[in-house]
């Protein structure tokens, strides 16, 4: 997994839809990292309760997944999290147990996996 330059961002705006420029902001601002493995690329942002994957946009989701864990796990992250109103991402996500946790007012389903040390 690699951090990925600000000029890379367009890789992400199909996920990110309306909320482009507000994660391309958080990304230029330093709240949030593009990252990219096996061209699949991620926003991730490092909560107080923990890791948040914004959004993700590729094929190969199921590659760079391990590496967020890991990632989540070096930085000591209590679970990560995700939204999302794709229900097919649940059941591509299925080996990892992420937990549904509610649905935001936006109509997004949030789910979490707690990491344990």
């Amino acid at each position: 997994m690699r951090i990925v330059h600000i000029s890379e961002i367009d890789h992400i705006q199909s996920a990110a839809a309306n909320d482009f420029e507000v994660i391309k902001a958080e990304v230029v601002q330093g709240l949030a990292v593009l990252v990219e493995f096996d061209s699949c690329y991620c926003v991730l942002r490092h909560d107080r309760d923990g890791l948040c994957v914004v959004c993700a946009q590729g094929k190969n989701l199921l590659s760079i997944a391990p590496y967020i864990v890991a990632l989540a796990r070096y930085i000591k992250a209590p679970s990560i999290v995700y939204h999302t109103k794709r229900k097919a991402l649940k059941r591509l996500l299925s080996t990892y147990s992420f937990v549904y946790e509610a649905t935001d007012e936006d109509g997004y389903a949030i789910y979490r996996m707690a990491l344990n040390g």
